[in-house]
């Protein structure tokens, strides 16, 4: 049953040696005593109270846990559990139990290694507030896996992370307390994202050769918004050529299996420009004959009851033929979905060629929804053209290029001043 502690409790030294004066740091048996305060019906106080054997600062530890104890009404399991061992238990269990994707494990277990590579061998009850404190020092400080400072973004999420696993620990009894609890939350530091200029965004678009898979999904992640796995998770079937649509509605796992999006925001049906549509044409012109020639079982013969060609379909020897629905539009040369980080490493080789030499696929995506704010497009449809769950993030970009617009009129308007002046 659970009961409230007056205060933090108390530790009384039992072994203070034969002259009365041995110090703290010589001690190890202590007696750990717990107000419970008065009691209404006798009148009088009540206290609970172990005696315990180890280091001073060892019996801080028990007394914050048996404090937990008593006011969670639940006994702290004994056992072994470090947190290296308990984080790779917890991110197993919620992968085994569905609850997660293997991406988010993925970055749920880097997170926790981070902070793993400071305290990983430490039990779990031996870890207090001060304790993951000194860890994000020296971790701020590059006493961390990379040997470089980690930013406050990363420790953010490496907080977030471990919040998360020891309020699990807890609720299982295996802690009384979440030191997170009293862990302030480290600020994020790194800039805001940038977006590429108009005349860069239309230099990149220009240069793209939309025939080559790779080139053809940063070409979808600037011109429609999407993220990565977005774009490599469109399949021919996904593009409507006849109406000029484009249908989002699944996105690729770290295995290039297809999943669907985390929200209904993620399904959408986005316009699809002419010019966008004689690109991803041209993709589908570059991969038929391979696939005519290697995989015909992914290839379909059309027939035209007019004599011309059908919209979406290519005309190889006065034939029509199209590819099956369900292959990617970036596929390789077999109708393969590509792997998402495969692209990743391409874009990271080859983006300076483009003249964007640390600039991310992400922040393709983040132009494509600036240059629609700048453009005056409402953030009501910008947020239904990026799939956000969360309007704070398309108004985020809005404001951000509004304030920019306003900035420019303002400093337009103080060159006039100084003209009439």
């Amino acid at each position: 049953m659970a009961e409230k502690t007056n205060g933090k409790g108390s530790i009384y030294q039992l072994d203070k040696g034969k002259d009365g004066k041995k110090p703290k740091s010589k001690c190890r048996k202590w007696r750990l005593v717990v107000s419970l305060g008065k009691d209404p019906h006798t009148g009088k106080y009540r206290q609970k109270a172990k005696n315990f054997n180890g280091s001073y600062t060892q019996a801080q530890r028990e007394l914050r846990e048996f404090v937990a104890q008593i006011e969670g009404g639940n006994l702290v399991k004994r056992n072994g559990w470090t947190f290296n061992g308990y984080a790779k238990h917890y991110v197993d269990t919620r992968v085994a139990a569905g609850e997660i994707q293997e991406r988010t494990a993925n970055s749920l277990r880097g997170t926790l290694k981070a902070l793993g590579y400071r305290i990983g061998e430490l039990r779990l009850q031996e870890i207090t507030p001060e304790v993951i404190e000194a860890a994000y020092i020296d971790l701020r400080a590059g006493e961390s896996l990379s040997g470089k400072p980690l930013s406050g973004r990363t420790l953010y999420n490496i907080n977030l992370s471990a919040y998360l696993m020891f309020q699990n620990a807890k609720e299982k009894g295996i802690v009384g307390e979440n030191p997170l609890e009293k862990v302030p939350m480290p600020k994020k530091d790194t800039k805001e994202k940038e977006s590429l200029s108009a005349s860069a965004y239309s230099a990149l678009i220009s240069a793209l050769d939309p025939a080559e898979r790779y080139q053809c999904a940063v070409l979808l992640c600037a011109t429609l918004g999407l993220r990565r796995s977005e774009s490599l998770g469109l399949s021919w079937g996904d593009v409507d050529f006849a109406n000029g649509t484009v249908n989002v509605h699944a996105s690729t796992d770290d295995h290039a299996g297809l999943k669907e999006p985390k929200t209904e925001a993620g399904f959408r049906l986005l316009p699809m420009p002419e010019q966008l549509a004689a690109a991803i044409m041209r993709r589908k012109e570059a991969v038929m004959p391979s696939l005519i020639k290697y995989h015909p079982e992914r290839v379909m013969r059309v027939v035209s009851t007019d004599g011309s060609c059908p919209a979406g379909c290519v005309e190889i020897e006065g034939k029509f033929y199209d590819i099956s629905g369900k292959v990617a539009v970036c596929c390789d040369d077999d109708g393969e979905r590509p792997l998402p980080d495969g692209l990743s490493r391409w874009w990271a080789r080859h983006r300076k060629d483009y003249g964007l030499e640390g600039w991310t696929l992400h922040a393709l995506r983040h132009t494509f929804l600036s240059l629609a704010a700048a453009q005056g497009v409402h953030p009501s449809v910008m947020m239904r053209l990026a799939g956000h769950k969360n309007p704070n993030i398309t108004m985020k970009i809005y404001t951000h290029v509004n304030m920019e617009s306003k900035r420019e009129a303002m400093d337009a308007m103080q060159a006039a001043y100084m003209l009439a002046g």
